[in-house]
């Protein structure tokens, strides 16, 4: 049997170290030079000091990386580095380009492991030089060792805790936070906590950062909204509305977050079903508990089938290595498959807390007319807005009247906000609206690429 699997994170190097084991071919394609994904990127190749400055949990993503280096020279694995994947088909072909060659091959199975997005936060100047994510600047951190400087951090989540410990752990601690999060989120929220040993130890690892935060004194502000940037000769200056008034500060860097949602090209180019998750505010794979989806022979593994995190997608990873192997008739240790889905539903407790803790807030969600949505063809909110008074039922038709979504990402950092915009304007619900029709190529390719291609028996 030949597995494919895209992306090579947790989820994608768990699912491979799970079918190595067994007698079949494994084809692991990735856009990095090495494993790890985003969340473990660098792990296995920074010193073990160096590692701890970005937490426990990197530290052991690096042991997980080094373990499946160990098995990359087996025969019956094939890590395909440096490839852009552009296309997946309904019988299990992946297509994908390395340098100015491109390839394809079929497959008897495929588990899309392709990871989470940032979800956009379109306010006012968040287009500006030297305005970026936090998990931009993270990457930054790790491959660079670069922390951008007089930095402040907006939005809400727990990467934006992280990151700002580990900048602190790196000497260059962030000016300020400024969270959106309420006392109604944390009264929302408090009812859907189920406390067990995962979940508690989830609450510790924060409670830590935070107090971390606090003895070195970084400003924390809650409750923010109407936050915009104006940005000049490299500075910039945040306004926001904090307790009823408005306040500014000044940054040497921006840096934003609003939460991750899962990466749904692949699964909505191939025709997948999928629900509203109303908590995360976002399109989540429909998929059963070992990561069957909706197609025969297609599997989703890790956040990109709903966020978990990085513990989780391991587990995933290898439920879906596991349900691969028992629908082509072979049997699975039925000891480890029932722990690994009772470890993996622990996980769940704890999300259903933390969506609606930090769900993503209507102020930019559905942000105001002079705002850029689509970063990549410069579209306005107004654009959107207009467009839907002159008929413009959903973000395929948006295309036709606007270009949105048919820039360098197809869609993938505008698409909710889009649905966010027509949904609000029509007075619909977002699961009502839908979501962009993906069609490959699913990320740009050269006609040299396409010149060149090799099929692969």
């Amino acid at each position: 049997m030949q597995v494919g699997i895209i992306g090579a994170g947790p989820a994608g190097m768990m699912a491979a170290l799970t079918l190595i084991e067994t007698n079949h071919e494994i084809t692991l394609i990735d856009e990095q030079s090495m494993g790890g994904g985003q969340i473990y990127r660098h792990a296995a190749q920074m010193a073990s000091q160096d590692a701890r400055i970005f937490g426990s949990d990197y530290a052991a993503g690096g042991d997980l990386v080094r373990r499946f280096n160990t098995v990359a020279d087996n025969e019956r694995l094939t890590h395909i580095k440096g490839a852009t994947v552009w296309s997946v088909t309904e019988d299990r072909e992946i297509a994908w380009s390395v340098g100015e060659i491109s390839y394809s091959r079929l497959f008897d199975a495929v588990i899309l492991a392709t990871g989470a997005l940032e979800r956009a936060m379109p306010i006012v100047g968040w287009t500006n030089p030297g305005v970026m994510t936090v998990g931009a600047a993270q990457i930054l951190m790790k491959t660079a060792r670069h922390v951008p400087a007089e930095s402040v951090l907006i939005g809400s989540g727990p990467l934006l805790y992280l990151v700002a410990t580990q900048m602190l752990e790196m000497g260059t601690p962030p000016k300020a936070l400024l969270e959106t999060q309420t006392i109604s989120d944390y009264l929302y929220a408090f009812p859907h906590l189920r406390l067990n040993s995962t979940v508690i130890a989830y609450l510790l690892k924060g409670a830590g950062m935070l107090r971390k935060l606090s003895s070195a004194g970084i400003r924390r502000h809650t409750a923010v909204s109407d936050v915009s940037i104006t940005s000049e000769a490299g500075q910039h200056r945040v306004a926001f509305s904090c307790g009823g008034k408005m306040h500014k500060i000044t940054a040497g860097h921006v840096l934003v977050h609003a939460g991750v949602h899962p990466n749904i090209q692949f699964s909505q180019s191939l025709g997948l079903a999928h629900c509203w998750n109303e908590a995360n505010h976002c399109l989540d794979p429909d998929i059963d508990a070992m990561g069957r989806s909706s197609k025969s022979g297609i599997y989703i593994a890790g956040d990109g089938a709903g966020i978990l995190g990085a513990d989780a997608a391991q587990l995933s990873g290898q439920l879906a290595a596991m349900a691969v192997l028992t629908d082509q008739g072979e049997s699975v240790e039925a000891s480890i498959l029932a722990a690994t889905l009772s470890k993996h539903r622990r996980f769940r407790s704890i999300r259903a807390f933390l969506d609606r803790l930090y769900k993503p807030k209507k102020w930019y969600s559905v942000p105001d007319d002079e705002t850029i949505i689509c970063r990549c063809e410069e579209v306005t909110a107004s654009t959107v807005r207009n467009a839907v008074r002159l008929g413009c039922l959903g973000p395929n038709q948006l295309k036709a009247f606007s270009r949105c979504g048919m820039g360098n990402c197809q869609g993938r950092y505008c698409g909710m906000t889009v649905v966010n915009l027509i949904a609000d304007t029509r007075g619909l619900s977002p699961a009502e609206i839908g979501y962009y029709r993906i069609r490959s190529p699913i990320k740009p390719i050269t006609l040299e690429q396409i010149a060149n291609h090799d099929t692969i028996n």
